[in-house]
């Protein structure tokens, strides 16, 4: 007789090794660096209007709105952005209506279509982990609006991408 021994090694299971991994970036954070003002302007007692000032800070007017020379100057708002080297983020800005109160009264402005000097609000920090960008707006006037000092908020939000 001869005998064949045949051995079978069943395999039941099997392990694998994977790798786990994790990029952890730094936070991103925003600064104001320059609020938005629309500088001095003056509006007709019968005709409404509206003051812009662009993300590049110039400023123009329709209707009855008058800009002056008076300071303070017209400025937009100034971001600078911190994060991590190289990476892109996007910018937030307000969608809907604004409202600018005159200080020591009710009366209101409304504030509305922000514009950023980023093409399609979207930015890349530098390989300093830095970057800058401008927000302008535009500022509706009513006819015989009362003279003061208006102030609002707004939001600007920036997020990875």
């Amino acid at each position: 007789f001869s005998f064949l021994i045949i051995s079978i090694i069943s395999v039941f299971s099997q392990t694998e090794n994977t790798a786990v991994y994790a990029n952890l970036v730094n936070p991103i954070s925003i600064t104001e660096t320059r609020l938005l003002h629309f500088g001095t302007l003056s509006v007709s007692a019968s005709n409404p209007g509206s003051c812009v000032v662009a993300a590049a800070g110039t400023r123009t007017a329709t209707g009855g709105v008058v800009l002056t020379n008076v300071s303070p100057a017209a400025t937009s708002a100034a971001y600078t952005v911190t994060g991590t080297a190289n990476l892109t983020y996007s910018i937030t800005l307000p969608t809907s209506n604004v409202t600018a109160t005159r200080n020591g009264g009710s009366e209101t402005l409304t504030v509305n279509t922000f514009t950023s000097s980023k093409a399609g609000n979207v930015g890349v920090l530098s390989g300093a982990a830095s970057d800058t960008f401008t927000v302008g707006a535009t500022i509706q006037v009513i006819a015989g609006q009362v003279a003061g000092l208006y102030q609002g908020n707004f939001n600007v939000t920036v997020a990875y991408n």
